[in-house]
């Protein structure tokens, strides 16, 4: 079999490469930049952006499934390329897909196509999606979303899984960016303090992309979206605060009220757009809800249906990222970790 990871040298994709590659599967990944080490691992490497349907089509022919990872992710104000990366993107695979006889895809979405600035606090996939977002990548994630879903059919079946708060080896986004943040005093703790959120370590997202993989083979699947995470929801600022910690680097205690960081966020949009800026601004409004907001789900259907459940748990992901955080910021000699 010969399988398509769209984005397969980022962050995610190349973990589920790599679970491909230990099947014995042949592997093609697609990107905007070469991938030297995932063509010394025998993959198949193209040069594309499949916003472009010619670049689409030559990823897409061939292959008989597609995982399509790629995607834009970030806080910056630039509609147009999260607009061209996420829908126009995905459309032009699915029509690939169709054109090519591919029978099954797997698409990377997220929870925020839920997001409505309130709390979720167990929520499950009968969340609707958003009518009003606070993030160009919510929205246009959720455009993507569901054409993937409604292009379900007998020739091409399709499914949607939803990772929140990605973690691990290789992050190029999160934990990065909280640690460069605090060592520039920049982070502030936003509300309360006390907001619980669903994390995922990347290797779990991996294992849950092949799980529906390989039930997408039957009927009960097909055509749905299921939300992936940990065993259980962390305190974001506990848990930021303990990495923090471990690698020798300040807790964060300075706060700002969620009403004063919201409205600091809108104040900071509103003068990007108007100047035209497409850069991720110091604050949102997405960014002020994030940090304060509860936002965990239920993953009992992605249990039931997939069988999934998380082969790293949080000890043993926060062990091995606190290992590779330590390494980044050159810290030696910090204590074990605790929870406590």
């Amino acid at each position: 079999m010969k399988v398509l990871v769209t984005g397969g040298g980022g962050f995610l994709g190349c973990h589920i490469v790599e679970l491909l590659l230990k099947r014995g599967y042949s592997v093609r990944a697609v990107g905007r930049r070469g991938q030297p080490i995932l063509e010394s691992r025998g993959v198949e490497c193209l040069r594309g952006d499949v916003s472009f349907q010619d670049d689409a089509d030559r990823a897409v022919r061939g292959v008989d499934a597609v995982f399509h990872v790629a995607g834009r992710a970030s806080l910056d104000m630039d509609f147009h390329a999260y607009y061209n990366t996420n829908v126009m993107g995905t459309k032009n695979i699915i029509h690939a897909c169709e054109r090519y006889g591919v029978s099954k895809l797997v698409y990377t979405s997220t929870p925020a196509v839920v997001f409505n600035g309130k709390d979720f606090s167990g929520g499950d996939e009968t969340l609707p999606l958003c009518k009003r977002y606070h993030w160009y990548y919510s929205r246009t994630k959720a455009i993507a979303e569901e054409y993937v879903l409604k292009h379900n059919s007998e020739q091409l079946k399709t499914v949607a899984l939803r990772p929140h708060l990605l973690l691990g080896e290789g992050d190029p986004h999160l934990m990065p960016k909280i640690i460069h943040s605090v060592e520039r005093g920049k982070l502030k703790m936003i509300g309360e303090g006390k907001n619980l959120v669903d994390i995922t370590f990347v290797d779990n997202a991996a294992y849950a992309h092949l799980l529906a993989f390989d039930a997408l083979e039957g009927e009960k699947v097909c055509g749905k979206a299921y939300f992936i995470g940990q065993e259980r929801p962390v305190n974001l600022w506990e848990f930021i605060n303990t990495v923090l910690k471990n690698v020798g680097l300040p807790p964060v205690r300075k706060r700002i009220s969620f009403r004063r960081a919201y409205l600091v966020g809108r104040m900071m949009e509103t003068w990007y757009r108007y100047f035209r800026r497409s850069k991720m601004p110091p604050m949102t409004r997405a960014l002020a809800v994030a940090l304060s907001k509860d936002h965990y789900f239920s993953h009992e259907r992605a249990q039931e249906d997939l069988g999934y459940t998380p082969q790293v748990t949080i000890e043993q992901g926060l062990s091995s990222l606190i290992k590779i955080l330590r390494v980044q910021v050159k810290v030696l000699k910090i204590p074990n970790y605790s929870l406590g």
